[in-house]
């Protein structure tokens, strides 16, 4: 424990360690709470109050179990406070309202024509205010921001190549030239005067399944496949950003005869990115994703033949687990982020 933390600072952190807990159970009582948490009864009873004070939860009715008198249990209060989620993808603009469940309350669509930086700014602020205006005043009152998920190299020739086949070698250099320092989320974060959360969308949707899903453990790689394969990393129950913002950019990961995961994500070029992954992470679980919502059982069970052959190597296989969010994922992680930032337990505070 690095020296200076407070009792202040150790109390938020077993609330916002307490709200995880209540969020992953979706209904809890105090004695469940003081067991997860390692914290005693006193402990839990008084943040419990203090929560249900500051209107994040509420009361559920009691239940009786076993004997002894009934045992109250508690859950998210869902319209506490809202969210809105930006994934900026290069042909789309996706934009939901969520509630503090995680709750998609509203949904918008936008086409994205062009990906000069002028008019994804344009049509990122228009169609934000759009939105917004959407909002009651109850639900404007209690926004706690905004976050926006997107390409953390917006402007990279190599990915808009792969997305745009129309363009010539001096078109994606002009491109790619013209993303250098733009900051879209300071932009609309000064443009609406509401604080804007930027992510990494692998990240991102790395934080909704850890947040919104059921991971089988606290530390596990996520692999997204969507426009280009996209990635995130949890080390510890906690997203792991890197120094840049940008770990796990399985993207690019090696997948063997000079070719990258992101030109042919198939079960043999994902096993062998993964190969080089979990050589490095030793970590116990791969979550697997995708933006069509299919079923993945077919490509796991491929990944997994694949994957008894690591032993001969010596490594470990991780457990593989299809994610739970599917097409949502990137879209309800962007609204975490704003949630992340002001409620998620993050033990770096200590």
């Amino acid at each position: 424990m690095r020296t200076g933390a407070n009792a202040e600072m150790l109390g938020d952190l077993n609330a916002r360690l307490l709200l995880g807990a209540v969020r992953r159970r979706m209904v809890a009582s105090r004695p469940e709470l003081a067991s997860e948490l390692g914290l005693s009864l006193q402990a839990v009873t008084r943040i419990v109050a203090g929560l249900c004070r500051d209107g994040l939860l509420q009361s559920c009715g009691k239940k009786t179990l076993g004997v002894g008198q009934p045992t109250q249990f508690f859950q998210l209060v869902p319209d506490a406070v809202f969210s809105i989620g930006i994934q900026l993808q290069r042909t789309q603009l996706q934009l939901v309202q969520t509630d503090f469940c995680g709750n998609i309350l509203r949904r918008q669509c936008s086409p994205l024509s062009d990906w000069s930086p002028q008019q994804v700014q344009a049509a990122l602020t228009q169609q934000t205010r759009l939105l917004l205006t959407q909002l009651s005043a109850f639900q404007q009152e209690r926004l706690c921001g905004i976050g926006l998920a997107m390409p953390w190299f917006a402007g990279n020739s190599q990915f808009a190549a792969h997305l745009f086949p129309q363009l010539d070698a001096i078109a994606l250099q002009q491109l790619q030239q013209a993303w250098q320092g733009i900051d879209l989320a300071a932009n609309l974060q000064q443009e609406l005067q509401i604080p804007v959360y930027p992510e990494n969308d692998g990240s991102a949707a790395a934080a909704a399944e850890l947040w919104l899903g059921k991971p089988a453990a606290a530390d596990f790689l996520y692999l997204y496949l969507d426009q280009l394969p996209a990635g995130g990393l949890v080390l510890n129950g906690q997203l792991w950003r890197g120094r840049h913002g940008n770990a796990a950019h399985v993207a690019v990961l090696p997948a063997g005869k000079g070719q990258l995961l992101l030109q042919q994500p198939d079960a043999n070029t994902i096993s062998t990115g993964l190969q080089a992954a979990i050589a490095l992470l030793d970590i116990p679980l791969v979550i697997i994703d995708s933006s069509t919502g299919r079923d993945l059982s077919p490509l796991l069970a491929d990944i997994r033949q694949l994957l008894a052959q690591w032993p001969a190597l010596g490594m470990l296989v991780p457990q593989l687990q299809q994610g739970s969010l599917g097409s949502d994922a990137m879209q309800l992680g962007a609204a975490m982020l704003p949630l992340y930032q002001a409620y998620a337990a993050d033990r770096t505070v200590l």
